[in-house]
């Protein structure tokens, strides 16, 4: 374990622990269960699948009905790849009655960022002239620049970078159909009253494609629902620093 200072980044704690093996199915069944309810994004349901992944164990992971209390049969449970076994078990089985297509709606009214509660933050910040923050929170040298250019450009009116602690995500499946939350970057207002939610990538993953499909969705969603016009775009920063833009609609071909 290791432990650091939040304002220094400084190691404070250096330590190891060891982890007894489970001594009972009993343990190993509830471990699971947490597992797969953090997985499906659903806690409260953790009492109903310990009795499931009891079956799964007892009547179908090994071919036929096992006693669990069998030692042979517990260490054979414990191992990492029963673990992604059940987990992947339970995913695949429950993963197309969780996720459902419903029509948008407003559920709840416009929360302003300057609601937002204090925060510490230890990373690089800017202090900028148009956001709402008295430090803009930077996780990257490349959103310090860029906060420094939105600042610095006559047609964007107010900027932000979203802090995680104003709750702000945009949910969405990823390629195996696992419900996550995207946190955008930073979101902008222009001179001309037109919202842009900013996404900047330094490197590309496979995930990025299903962020930005549910970005997108989300703006389109907001401006039917709200009559503001929200936009999406996403900002690789070797193509930023290769262009080095004067305005912001010469960022609009980054448009997704």
């Amino acid at each position: 374990y290791e432990g650091y200072d939040i304002l220094t980044d400084e190691k404070v704690v250096d330590a190891e622990y060891s982890v007894p093996d489970p001594q009972t199915p009993q343990e190993v069944i509830g471990y699971y269960a947490q597992l797969i309810a953090n997985d499906l994004k659903l806690p409260s349901q953790f009492a109903h699948l310990v009795p499931k992944v009891r079956a799964f164990f007892e009547e179908k992971a090994f071919g036929r009905r096992v006693d669990l209390e069998q030692p042979a049969v517990l260490r054979a449970m414990s191992r990492n790849m029963a673990a992604e076994a059940v987990r992947r078990a339970f995913r695949t089985a429950l993963k197309d009655v969780l996720i459902e297509t419903v029509e948008p709606e407003l559920l709840a009214p416009a929360r302003a960022l300057s609601d937002s509660d204090p925060f510490p933050y230890s990373r690089a910040t800017y202090a900028a002239k148009k956001c709402v923050f008295n430090l803009v929170p930077c996780e990257n040298r490349f959103e310090q620049a860029f906060a420094r250019w939105l600042d610095e450009t006559e047609d964007v009116a107010a900027f932000a970078k979203l802090p995680e602690q104003f709750g702000f995500s945009i949910e969405y499946t990823d390629g195996s159909a696992n419900l996550r939350y995207y946190y955008p970057d930073f979101v902008a207002r222009l001179t001309d009253g037109e919202h842009w939610l900013i996404e900047t990538k330094g490197v590309e993953t496979p995930e990025v494609t299903f962020k930005d499909q549910a970005a997108r969705l989300w703006c389109e969603n907001a401006t039917a629902l709200t009559g503001t016009r929200w936009r999406y775009m996403k900002v690789r920063q070797e193509e930023f620093e290769r262009l080095r833009p004067s305005g912001f609609a010469e960022l609009r071909v980054w448009e997704v």
